[in-house]
Formats: structure tokens, sequence, C-alpha cells
């Protein structure tokens, strides 16, 4: 071998050793990380990502550009699966998507295209509880109403806690809720066809959404709160009854315990097992400086949006709570859902 090539070679070495080098400032510098989300525009899940979007490329190593990609589809298994199957895999592409996205896999859904245990969480902007509600000129107002009269509901998806939460309580407590799917926007299509009456309530929706999104309904006292999911009550509303409290088993008692740990996740934000270790933690670092970032907190509070921050490493435990559940509440849970797909 001549002494050019040897060098031309061993120039070759240097260089590709330098690219797999790359620190995340390097990496990232003039990069555009996409925040995913899994509904359309104008709801809780695209309201919190946006926010989240304004700030965290401050505080990412090279200052890259974020945008937030609306992604709607199946209750936010579009997105997820995109997120975790389809998306580059370097640190680029993060998920904004519905919280019950891990509990879904978990529990059998078949197009779920990701693995709940293996999903790399960045952190959350907070958790809230799950809320059915009907509006106020409903005949039905509390549980025990909608055990003696059918009533109409808007839904995204048979895996989004629009029809999760209903449903359950349908199949354990003999209630009579009618879900209609196919609110593909999710928070914003669903209260605008509560306002014009093509459905009497929702099924589904988080706490922190529905006062970021639609506080005035709750000061005005348009909605009628029939129960809410999550593990103590929203000190707002503490009158309104804790699904667990209509449970009379341990084996019941078990099965909201995995519905409602969810709640417990809510607008967290992960990216897919294979990106890179380091550019995991210069994620997972930028967000914990996003969330006490004075800007960004004067910024939600002027919104009205509730941040209860969790690191990317309690919403790991949480998942992994969920992963230990045994098999048989698995199973019936599954089947209390009637989940199809």
């Amino acid at each position: 071998m001549s002494i050019r090539a040897a060098l031309s070679g061993a120039t070759f070495v240097l260089c590709g050793t330098g690219a797999l080098a790359q620190t995340p400032a390097e990496f990232y510098k003039g990069k555009t990380v996409n925040i995913v989300v899994g509904f359309g525009a104008g709801g809780g899940y695209d309201l919190y990502a946006r926010l989240l979007g304004r700030y965290i490329g401050e505080h990412i190593p090279g200052k890259p550009n974020v945008v937030v990609q609306n992604m709607d589809g199946a209750g936010s298994v579009r997105a997820a699966n995109y997120v975790y199957a389809g998306a580059p895999k370097d640190g680029t592409v993060v998920a904004a998507v519905n919280q019950n996205m891990p509990m879904y896999q978990l529990l059998g859904g078949k197009a779920a295209q990701f693995d709940a245990g293996k999903m790399v969480w960045l952190g959350t902007m907070g958790g809230s509880n799950g809320l059915l509600y009907t509006w106020h000129t409903s005949i039905v107002k509390t549980i025990e109403d909608a055990k003696k009269t059918v009533v109409t509901l808007g839904g995204t998806g048979t895996n989004s806690d629009s029809h999760i939460f209903p449903t359950l309580i349908n199949n354990m407590i003999g209630t009579k809720f009618k879900v209609v799917n196919g609110y593909a926007g999710g928070s914003k299509e669903i209260h605008l066809a509560l306002e014009r009456g093509e459905v009497e309530g929702r099924g589904g929706n988080a706490w922190a959404s529905l006062m970021s999104s639609n506080r005035d309904w709750v000061e005005q006292k348009k909605l009628n709160f029939l129960v809410q999911i999550g593990f103590e009550p929203e000190k707002e509303i503490r009158d309104v009854p804790m699904l667990q409290t209509f449970m009379k088993t341990d084996d019941e008692r078990k099965i909201v315990d995995l519905v409602s740990l969810p709640t417990a996740l809510g607008y967290a934000h992960w990216t897919a097992p294979e990106v890179p270790a380091d550019r995991v933690a210069a994620l997972r670092g930028a967000y914990d400086a996003t969330m006490k970032n004075q800007t960004f907190l004067a910024e939600a509070q002027k919104l009205g949006m509730m941040l209860r921050p969790g690191a990317g490493a309690a919403v790991e435990a949480l998942v992994k709570r969920v992963a230990d559940t045994p098999k048989p509440i698995i199973a019936e849970a599954g089947r209390l859902l009637e989940w199809k797909d």
C-alpha cells in the first residue's frame, strides 16, 4: 500500500470517528426537532406541546429549531406508531400523544407498533384526573342518572380515554353511555359537537386540559361532572365522586388503578428507544430546564395552563407500574374495554 493510500485511509477513519463522536451540541446545531402531537390543533395535547416547543429549544445543546406537527388519527395511535417505528431515531422527533398509549399497548391493542416498556420518556408537564361530564342541559347529571337513561358522548377512537372511561364504567357498574367515535381532532371537535347538541357529553378529558381550553365552562357551570378518574380528587371538584368509590371488590379496584395510571402520566413526552443515550440525556436536561424557565412559567400562568412537572425517570417508573400489573387483571381490563383493534 502506498503512503498516500495509507494516509487517505487514516483520514477516512479519523473523519468517521469524529462523526461518531459528535456531541449533542454539534448534532443539534442547525437541526429541527419535531414534536408530533397525536391530535388536531386546539386541544390540550396541542396547547401543551406548543408551549413546550416555544422554550425547550433554548435549552437543547446547539439550540435547534423546534416545530410542532399535528398528526391526528386513531386516538394518537398513528402518531405514536410514527414516532416509535417510522420517524428518524436520532433525537429529532418527540411524541406528544394520548396518555393512554402505554396502557393501550399493554392491554393488547393490536394497532400498536410500539412497546410501552421501551419508550424513552423525557418528562411530563403534569397529569390530572380524567373526567366524564355532560352538558348543563342534559337530564343526566349523575352516575345514577346514567344507569337509567342512555346518554351520547363524543369520542375520538376506541383507544382514547373518551371511549375507555365510559366503556369501562358501563361494563363495571351498569351505566348506559353511548360513545360516538370519530371526532378525530380531539377536544376542539368534541366540544363544538357538545355546544351544537350533537352529543350530550364527553367520556374523557383531563382536568388540566379542560381548565386550559374551556375554563369558562367550569366557571359558568356549563358542565355536569359525573365522575373523576385518578388516585386523589382534584381540589377544585372534591365533591365529584372518584370512580374507585363505585367498586366493590379488590379486583375491580385493581382494574380501576390500572386505567387510572395514565392520568398520572398526563402531558408526558417521549422518543424512540434507539435514540443515542447522550442525546436522550440532553433532551431530558432541556426538558427539566424548561420546566424551571421563568418566562415559560409566566406564559403558562397567563394562559391558565396547569403545570405539575415530572422527570423522565419518574415517568418511566409509572409506566413500569402499569407493566407489572398481574396478567389476569390486565386480561380482564382488556375484556371490559371491548378492544377489538
